[in-house]
């Protein structure tokens, strides 16, 4: 159960700041170059989504699920006890170098070009560092949660209703969304016939 709550943390962290950043009118406002077929300026970033066409989504979803089965021990990397084994939960091995033909050019934990800037830690280091990580999924979890609730159901999260009264004349804030997310999903696998029969 810890491997996958520090797994859903992660996600939902790094949703979080998805959430914050495709929001910012840098990124969802007008571009030189689109980013994506379909682009359209100024939407919120469920739209955003819903925009890409459903090959893009299915490059993601393909790449998330690479990076799953190396996750799960997939090759057996060298040193790799998986978290069931006695394993320690939320451990990524190493892949640089590793992956198909070596395509990956860093670790996704620490890559090579931000590594001199962080000491080596001790084993107690570790631990704290591996229970602040817990502590911040968490909130990102509720967080990102928050955004959503509140983007699709305005006013029901009423830190945010007045946090955006305070942002809306800057033009930021959260946008209302009225679409369903998750149909994104199953337009992907109605693709496929295996999916239909």
């Amino acid at each position: 159960l810890r491997h996958a709550e520090i797994k859903h943390g992660r996600v939902a962290m790094a949703g979080f700041l998805g959430y914050c950043v495709q929001s910012l009118p840098i990124v969802s406002g007008e571009h030189l170059l689109a980013p994506y077929p379909g682009y359209v300026a100024g939407v919120t970033p469920q739209e955003q989504w819903d925009n890409i066409p459903t090959v893009g989504k299915f490059q993601i979803l393909v790449f998330i699920g690479m990076l799953e089965s190396y996750h799960e021990g997939a090759g057996q990397p060298e040193g790799y006890v998986h978290y069931t084994k006695g394993g320690l939960p939320g451990y990524f091995p190493p892949i640089a170098g590793r992956a198909g033909f070596g395509q990956v050019p860093f670790n996704l934990f620490k890559p090579a070009f931000i590594e001199p800037f962080f000491p080596v830690q001790t084993e107690a280091e570790k631990a704290r560092g591996r229970q602040v990580e817990i502590n911040n999924g968490r909130l990102a979890m509720i967080g990102l949660f928050s955004l959503l609730s509140e983007s699709s159901t305005p006013g029901s999260v009423p830190g945010l209703t007045l946090l955006d009264s305070l942002l809306a004349p800057y033009g930021l804030g959260i946008q209302p969304y009225d679409g369903d997310a998750v149909a994104g999903f199953a337009k992907i696998f109605s693709q496929f016939d295996i999916f239909t029969k």
